[in-house]
């Protein structure tokens, strides 16, 4: 038992002396004056000129100071500079130094420098055991082109990391950051978001709850309830990422662009924007709504194109293009919609329905001046059909025509050149005949999006033939194509939007 004792005893002693080898005591290096007082001041020495004290490979200066010896404490005055290597340098007017948990408390007027930049305080608090600075008052860092403020921050020496909290204000000669929680990693240049923060950019800001900004490559991630507002409109998305070099910009997942002025938005599930062609291209299920109290005309196509055409804004939808409204169903195979002149031009085999008609043409344009359609009008080779039963149609054709809309219902439409119409007449609700009529000027008017009345400007040249008489091939004027099957329902990705 005796031997036991002996060596317990000699384990604790071996402890206790390794404990305070490490723990080594605070060295006082240099004092032109050193003062002792077991009556004015029996719990410190006072130190006064060229005071220079060590501390774990720490150096403190100073210009006095108070050293508590028994529990390891200075209180320093006037012109106080902590310095550890060449990374950490630090003056002051007051430190506070408990050297038992190594931890350094610097007062007023406090400046940290190290080799990336330099931070304004007025207390900084060092914890050299754990390798931080921390600050709990409005402080500024300064480096090169870049100056952030805050009210709360942390600096992590062996990391090279600053995390800042509370009121951040970040600036460099590229953007303006206001969040409460930013860190910045020194080493890769990096600088994290995390919390709701703005982002102030070539007359542009972002919102956002999460983002990484690489300042190296010049490049920036947003995520979490994201958007970017300009003076033109807002860009919603769940995430965009932003290249500065190559001024492109890509967004993610539930994007939606919102055009308060000329009241309109798209929705797709994503877009991108190509600085050197200033273009804005939506891809993946993208779907236009001009937006109008009355009713709102929704175009959906592969792709939609946003950009400058001729000094004109102008968006461009490319491929199985349609379009929609409580009036008018339609389709083509690409469409452009001018906004400053509010034109919507139609190509490639154009056909809109309208009630029970189709109409049909080379190329359409239709007016959508003040949110609601004005005007239509049908260029080269037009033709309107109507099914009056299961195989016979009525048909109006000519050069060119012209359609008049009151409120978002089609009024009345002139037919210029080369008319020609063919109606089956009725009687006692049986079809008894058909009549051809040409006439270079017709003018049809409407009620209820049906024709109410025909008038043939110029004298007609009319044949009317019975039933039983009429040939198939003179049912049906050149150009007839009846595409009912083609016409656009409320299902899809309109029926969710109507």
């Amino acid at each position: 038992m005796k031997h036991l004792n002996l060596i317990i005893f000699s384990l604790l002693i071996s402890s206790v002396s390794f404990a305070q080898k490490n723990q080594k005591k605070i060295e006082i290096i240099n004092a032109d004056f050193t003062y002792v007082n077991n009556k004015s001041h029996p719990d410190y020495w006072r130190l006064i000129g060229n005071v220079n004290i060590t501390h774990d490979q720490t150096e403190m200066f100073c210009d006095s100071a108070h050293y508590f010896s028994e529990k390891e404490k200075i209180i320093a005055y006037e012109n106080v500079k902590v310095k550890k290597g060449d990374s950490i340098n630090i003056s002051g007017d007051i430190l506070n130094y408990d050297g038992e948990n190594k931890i350094a408390i610097i007062s007023k007027n406090v400046i940290f420098i190290n080799k990336e930049n330099i931070l304004n305080s007025q207390r900084l608090i060092y914890n050299l055991q754990k390798k931080i600075i921390s600050f709990n008052s409005l402080s500024e860092i300064s480096k090169g082109n870049q100056k952030i403020s805050a009210k709360k921050g942390i600096y992590n020496t062996i990391e090279r990391t600053y995390q800042f909290n509370d009121s951040v204000n970040y600036h460099n000669n590229n953007y303006h950051i206001i969040t409460n929680n930013l860190k910045s990693e020194e080493k890769n240049q990096i600088t994290i978001l995390n919390g709701p923060s703005k982002i102030y950019f070539d007359n542009k800001v972002v919102f956002c709850e999460k983002a990484n900004l690489y300042e190296k490559e010049n490049r920036a991630e947003f995520f979490k309830n994201t958007a970017l507002k300009t003076e033109k409109y807002i860009l919603f998305a769940d995430s965009l990422f932003f290249d500065k070099k190559n001024n492109n910009l890509k967004a993610k997942n539930n994007v939606l662009l919102v055009d308060s002025i000329n009241n309109f938005f798209i929705e797709s599930n994503n877009a991108k924007y190509t600085g050197v062609e200033k273009k804005m291209i939506f891809d993946k299920n993208p779907l236009l709504n001009l937006v109008s109290k009355e009713d709102t005309l929704f175009i959906k196509a592969n792709e939609f194109h946003n950009q400058e055409i001729l000094n004109k804004e102008t968006l461009c939808a490319f491929n199985n293009v349609e379009i929609l409204n409580n009036e008018i169903k339609g389709k083509c195979d690409s469409l452009t919609f001018s906004i400053s002149d509010s034109l919507i031009n139609m190509y490639e085999k154009p056909l809109l329905w309208i009630d029970e008609y189709q109409i049909s043409a080379d190329s359409m344009s239709i007016n959508y001046y003040g949110k609601t359609i004005k005007k239509l009008f049908l260029i080269s080779n037009p033709i309107i059909i109507s099914e009056q039963d299961s195989s016979l149609y009525n048909q109006i054709k000519g050069k060119y025509m012209q359609g008049d809309f009151l409120e978002n219902k089609l009024k009345n439409i002139d037919v210029l050149g080369n008319g020609q119409s063919i109606y089956f007449i009725k009687e006692n609700k049986e079809i008894i005949g058909m009549n051809y009529i040409e006439s270079s000027n017709i003018y049809l008017s409407f009620k209820k999006n049906r024709i109410d009345n025909i008038n043939y400007k110029k004298s007609p040249y009319s044949i009317t033939t019975p039933l039983e008489d009429i040939i198939e091939e003179k049912k049906y004027l050149k150009g007839f194509n009846w595409k009912i099957k083609e016409k656009p329902e409320r299902n899809g990705i309109f029926n969710q939007q109507l």
